[in-house]
């Protein structure tokens, strides 16, 4: 997947109030790992309610 949809995940997990463009300087396989560790927290915390 490329980083700016990557990037368009995260922000649409995340719901910032600032911009996220700096993720983009990471390499492609640690945002695709950060989109999964979000998804999981997002999984745990829902899982609790």
């Amino acid at each position: 997947m490329e980083k700016t949809e990557l990037l368009k995940i995260i922000e649409k997990l995340l719901k910032p109030d600032v911009a996220l463009d700096f993720l983009l300087d990471l390499p492609e396989e640690h945002l695709e790992t950060l989109v999964g560790c979000i998804r999981d927290r997002i999984n745990q915390l829902s899982n609790k309610v």
